[in-house]
């Protein structure tokens, strides 16, 4: 949820009384330092970088006017949330579509592709150490794929019309490779001749 904006606002993840209360925390250890402390040891030093510098930097934090402050789980998270998936799934992002297919506009590839002309779909995850990512290769008659991924632009879109206009991917593929998490679970969704994946590796390689 980074670099996030809503209504022209930067979306500060975190509760305002909470952000409020540890600048009072930091706020008061630094005025205990200043009054109690001594101004030639290391100790005061480090007390008023810490809480000091600390404070400082929430309290600009809190009193920039371009900042948002949002409580996880409030009704304003909720609403912010529910708008950017109804925006995500609406995004195009690097495919366009017309009657009998698709441009997709990859760094190395842009292309039409009728949708007869995908000949294997497969369905896998990666392992990205904080969360797993679902990908599809997707092979076409030109013996190329391109790959691409939940966090590609437009693959909401993507995934609904594939499975519209190739009515024999199931589904509930989707939750298949996703379950169990950490695993890859490379998954045949789809060849037009009705090919093994050992036939298939065969054939691409």
């Amino acid at each position: 949820m980074r670099n996030e904006t809503y209504k022209g606002k930067r979306i500060v993840w975190e509760n305002k009384a909470k952000q409020i209360f540890h600048i009072s925390i930091c706020l008061i250890f630094t005025s205990i330092g200043l009054f109690l402390g001594k101004f030639d040891t290391l100790l005061f030093w480090i007390t008023l970088l810490l809480f000091g510098g600390g404070g400082v930097f929430m309290l600009i934090k809190l009193l920039n006017p371009h900042n948002l402050f949002v409580t996880p789980n409030s009704k304003l998270a909720k609403e912010i949330i529910s708008e950017r998936e109804e925006s995500f799934k609406n995004d195009y992002g690097i495919f366009n579509y017309d009657e009998i297919g698709f441009i997709v506009e990859l760094e190395t590839i842009k292309k039409h592709y009728d949708w007869n002309e995908i000949e294997t779909v497969y369905g896998y995850k990666v392992d990205l150490l904080a969360y797993d990512e679902i990908c599809l290769d997707i092979f076409t008659k030109d013996e190329k794929y391109f790959t691409i991924t939940e966090s590609s632009l437009g693959w909401f879109q993507f995934v609904t019309r594939l499975s519209q206009n190739i009515t024999s991917i199931r589904e509930e593929w989707f939750f298949e490779i996703a379950n169990p998490a950490f695993q890859k679970n490379l998954t045949l969704l789809y060849d037009k001749y009705n090919r093994t994946s050992q036939e298939i590796k065969k054939h691409y390689s």
